[in-house]
């Protein structure tokens, strides 16, 4: 079920009224600058910037939710793949599946904590992989459900070594990747920003053509 403006906002830890207000004074404000740009200058590149801003303006403030909601989706799988390290190092010293996952607890944020505390309470009624797939579900990244499958696979096989050394060459595997993978998103964030000078370029050449347009007008009208 999709997720109304309202629910999606307060999901992401931020207050609705004080979203929906900043929102409408920044279309106040640009509405405001444009009526009084389009008053002194009267032109119709004016009215169409004006239009161009506001839509930008919206279009950004909006779409930043999209980007706190990956934010938050990245810092959940970084923190679960971190746990995951202690995990294999409980299960390395003889503790079982369920203790090792109990163990994880006080080193948990308090969604994950949230997260494994029912994954276990689920456990202690069903023994099937249905609460390691409910837990996998918590996360967008679909390597976390190969994950937990592995980790039931070895709940289900007697926990023995075998199933361990499996479970420790996907982990290694996983982690190795998700770390060059957060290494290329870095390096592609720092390449979007090297375009925002040319975004500045391209803002001061429009201010300047307007300003030659209207200075041009002006002295066609004293001819």
């Amino acid at each position: 079920m999709k997720k109304s403006f309202k629910d999606r906002i307060t999901s992401l830890g931020l207050s609705y009224n004080k979203e929906v207000l900043v929102l409408i004074l920044i279309n106040i404000l640009i509405l405001g600058i444009s009526a009084v740009a389009i008053y002194f200058y009267r032109e119709i590149l004016v009215i169409l910037l004006s239009v161009v801003v506001l839509a930008i303006s919206n279009y950004f403030y909006l779409s930043r939710y999209s980007s706190i909601e990956k934010r938050i989706e990245q810092d959940r799988v970084d923190e679960l793949i971190s746990l995951l390290s202690y995990f294999e190092m409980f299960i390395t010293n003889g503790n079982n599946v369920y203790n090792s996952f109990k163990m994880l607890i006080p080193y948990s944020t308090m969604y994950m904590e949230d997260a494994l505390t029912n994954m276990l309470n689920a456990i202690d009624v069903d023994k099937s992989v249905g609460p390691y797939i409910e837990f996998a579900t918590k996360f967008k990244n679909r390597i976390v459900e190969s994950l937990m499958l592995s980790i039931y696979q070895m709940v289900d096989n007697g926990e023995n070594g075998e199933q361990f050394n499996e479970f420790n060459f996907l982990f290694s595997s996983v982690s190795k990747e998700h770390q060059q993978n957060k290494i290329h998103q870095k390096e592609k964030s720092i390449s979007t920003l090297d375009s925002f000078p040319l975004f500045g370029a391209g803002a001061i050449t429009l201010i300047l053509a307007m300003s030659i347009l209207n200075i041009v007008g002006e002295f066609i009208d004293v001819i």
